[in-house]
């Protein structure tokens, strides 16, 4: 009896503890896209981060400016690539270091 009351004591306090987690440090990672021809914002246009271990981010689509965007990226040591996509073409692949915030300079496509 004093054994059950000592394993449902124990996974009531394990239950209702607070959970801490160590978390990774996240930064923001932006940018624009550029059409080379006109110099304007190119919209509609899938970005990626892939990363040879975490594997890859949620897709980001450029808005009507070609402005991109991710807010909480691991920042890690190993390069990730930033791959741009319009429709399943890929058009744009480049290593991008992400040890805190990133704003990419304009990428003319």
């Amino acid at each position: 009896m004093k054994a059950t009351r000592a394993v449902i004591a124990l996974a009531l306090s394990l239950a209702l503890a607070p959970q801490v987690r160590a978390q990774a440090p996240v930064a923001p990672v932006d940018g624009v896209v550029l059409d080379n021809h006109t110099g304007t914002g190119a919209p509609g246009l899938t970005a990626y981060l892939i990363h040879p271990v975490l594997g890859r981010s949620a897709p980001t689509l450029t808005d009507a400016s070609g402005h991109f965007a991710w807010s909480a990226i691991p920042t890690r040591s190993e390069p990730y690539y930033l791959e741009i996509y319009w429709g399943t073409n890929l058009i744009y692949r480049q290593q991008l270091l992400v040890p805190g915030p990133v704003r990419l300079p304009p990428l003319r496509l």
